[in-house]
């Protein structure tokens, strides 16, 4: 794999930037926390996703949305990768009322091949650049590509801590070199083995049940004859049972026939005896009806006896209030003269008793008024006598009138008493005749009524004797239905019987096959145990003590590279712990100088990238170290330059804060920070 270009926006501290990889050695040269491992860790990221690493961690702080793009070669092939990272709006376990940024994920990947662009997921994405670089591995999206981390880049750091923890070492040399494979290849072969006994042991047991199942066979076949025999014994008694049953259905269908007609007949003698009730209430009401008419006849016609005894008036009512008004009118005259009169003779009377006239003082004791108040009287004494004719003419007149008036009415109620007494008597003689044709239809109703009331008594016996057949029914249905139950119990155990000795014979063929089968199982047990188990382990230990011979070999050229001091030498044990000789005497490397472990973890570290590659055929074109010198002297960095041409490769990215390499690298690129933001900027190529 060859490196081309690498795009970055808010990643880390890197707002927006653009890298080139030319072929050759590269230094990215800055100060600590200026960018550099930034860009290792977004190559990591394009080509593999996050893994084990948070969104967090890549994602600029603040900024929502990154991107990587990573343009590439493999065997001459373009390819460009792209993933984006998405900040989501609120991160997982916020509290209510705090502000908490929101989680990191990745988003919109896509890989370009000859200018087809695939967006996947991001799983699929691993998957697909697994399969262009070439790795043989399991695409963990929970984890890094191993053989990129050992043959192509780990991290400095990384690689120290490898060196410290014996089994951390062993793990990364075996998934280095692809050994796991053949470990679980041996467990699970042990495994199988195991589970192949067990079950095998089963097979067998199970097998040996085959001569208990021959003692069952034999059980259920002396069995049958007896059952079949009883089977057939029973078919002639369900034969007279079922001519019981015939007779006593016949029967039962007779006398509910009988039953169904007396039904009737007694259901209708329940409605005579209510339409006798309802009709002899009919004709009691009628009579009591036609009672009360003739009464009513009598008292009309005693009423109409006494109007007829009223006399005619000789006056009409016309006639007798128009005379009572014209003596009402000359009475009312007659009283108002009479009080003139009256007037005057109390004027008269008043001035002959005072003796003179108070108006003008004239004497009235003489002739003159004297025989005005004599003439005076003589008048209101007149109208009084006219008076009291005019009341007593007015007193017979509105008797007339009153006469008059009773007459009319009268006459009236006359009339309407004759025409109730017409009434009356049409209403009484149809009551007669309806009464006549009620009591008739009730003498009918009596006579129905007897016969209903004898279908009443004749159904009782009949339904009497239809019970009794139905329980001699019931019974014989009973023992029928008992003889056919005892027929399908025999008849289900035959054949129960007929059919366990069918399965008690395939039972033992299956115990007969099992028991083979169990014993085969056995023998690839044996095989897998004693046989390919110890065949992977063998391969497995040649492939580890080869790689072990290279391992060792590279291992020591590389620290002679690094460390000039001819006393002192390493090798790796059978477990790659790394051995420190001087002059002939172990050394712990807690002994060694800063540099020395430096150099003893980049000796490791390319005598690893050496044994990978070798042993996965991994394209050995890139190398990339992450501050490989660290702790070196002047010296050890002047060497540089000798030992990465020696590792003969077409790119190598070396990220160190030493300028001291600059002199054993191709190409130079300064990588700085100026308020918050990396830069990259070439300065050598």
């Amino acid at each position: 794999m060859i490196l081309k270009e690498l795009r970055l926006k808010n990643i880390r501290t890197y707002e927006h930037d653009t890298i080139e990889f030319p072929n050759g050695i590269m230094l990215f040269e800055g100060g600590i926390g200026s960018g550099k491992s930034t860009i290792l860790l977004a190559i990591e990221f394009a080509l593999f996703g996050l893994g084990e690493e948070r969104g967090n961690t890549l994602l600029t702080l603040g900024k929502n949305e990154g991107e990587v793009e990573l343009a590439f070669e493999v065997n001459g092939k373009p390819y460009a990768v792209h993933r984006k990272l998405v900040r989501t709006k609120r991160g997982a376990g916020a509290r209510s009322g705090a502000h908490v940024p929101g989680a990191v994920v990745q988003d919109d990947c896509w890989i370009e091949h000859d200018g087809v662009v695939d967006r996947l997921s991001a799983r699929d994405m691993k998957v697909k650049v697994l399969s262009v670089l070439g790795f043989n591995e399991q695409a963990d999206p929970r984890a890094k590509s191993s053989i990129f981390r050992y043959a192509v880049y780990t991290p400095q750091e990384e690689m120290k801590g490898i060196l410290a923890d014996q089994e951390r070492r062993l793990q990364t040399i075996r998934k280095a070199l692809r050994l796991e494979d053949y470990k679980v290849a041996g467990d699970n072969a042990h495994k199988v083995a195991m589970q192949l006994r067990g079950t095998a042991g089963l097979l067998i047991k199970r097998g040996g049940e085959a001569d208990g199942i021959d003692a069952e066979i034999r059980r259920a076949e002396e069995g049958l004859p007896k059952m079949r025999a009883e089977a057939a014994g029973i078919e002639d008694e369900i034969a007279e049972a079922e001519i019981e049953v015939k007779g006593a259905k016949s029967e039962s269908e007779r006398l509910s026939a009988e039953l169904e007609r007396l039904a009737g007949e007694a259901k209708k003698a329940k409605e005579v005896r209510a339409d006798i009730g309802r009709t002899g209430r009919s004709v009691e009401s009628l009579r009591a009806e036609v009672r009360a008419g003739e009464g009513r006849l009598k008292a009309a016609e005693g009423q109409l006896g006494q109007l007829q005894a009223v006399q005619e008036p000789s006056l009409t009512l016309d006639e007798a209030e128009d005379m009572l008004k014209d003596a009402r009118r000359r009475l009312s005259e007659c009283q108002r003269g009479a009080g003139v009169h009256e007037h005057d003779l109390s004027n008269y009377s008043r001035l002959v008793r005072e003796g003179k006239c108070p108006t003008c003082g004239q004497p009235t004791d003489g002739e003159f008024f004297t025989s005005r108040l004599d003439g005076a009287r003589a008048r209101v004494e007149e109208s009084n006598a006219l008076r009291g004719e005019l009341e007593k003419e007015v007193d017979a007149l509105e008797a007339a009138v009153r006469a008059t008036r009773d007459y009319e009415e009268a006459a009236a109620r006359r009339q309407q008493l004759n025409e109730r007494v017409e009434e009356i008597r049409d209403r009484l003689a149809a009551a007669g005749e309806q009464l006549l044709g009620l009591e008739a239809q009730l003498e009918e109703l009596k006579r129905r009524g007897e016969r209903s009331e004898r279908a009443e008594r004749d159904y009782g016996a009949v339904r009497r004797e239809y019970e009794a057949n139905e329980e001699r029914r019931g019974r014989a249905e009973g023992r029928e239905k008992e003889l056919i139950r005892r027929r399908a119990a025999l008849g289900g155990e035959v054949s129960r019987l007929e059919f366990e000795i069918g399965r008690l014979t395939k039972e033992r063929e299956r115990a007969l096959a099992e028991r083979e089968r169990g014993e085969g199982l056995l023998e690839v047990s044996d095989w897998l145990d004693g046989y390919f188990a110890s065949a992977i382990e063998k391969i497995e230990r040649s492939i580890m003590t080869s790689a072990n011979r290279d391992f060792d070999a590279e291992f020591a050229k590389w620290f002679a590279y690094l460390v000039e001091d001819p006393t002192k030498s390493v090798r790796v044990d059978e477990d790659f712990t790394p051995l420190i000789s001087q002059d002939s005497y172990e050394q712990e490397i807690g002994n060694l100088s800063g540099g020395e472990r430096t150099a003893l973890a980049l000796a490791y570290r390319l005598a690893l990238n050496k044994v990978v590659q070798k042993n996965t055929d991994v394209d050995a074109s890139l190398l990339i170290l992450d501050e490989p010198t660290d702790g070196f002297s002047k010296d050890q960095i002047a060497k540089m330059g000798d030992l990465l041409k020696d590792l003969d490769i077409r790119q190598g990215i070396i990220v160190s804060h030493e300028r001291e390499l600059e002199g054993a690298v191709d190409h130079i690129f300064r990588v700085s920070k100026e308020a918050g933001r990396s830069r990259v900027t070439p300065a050598k190529g």
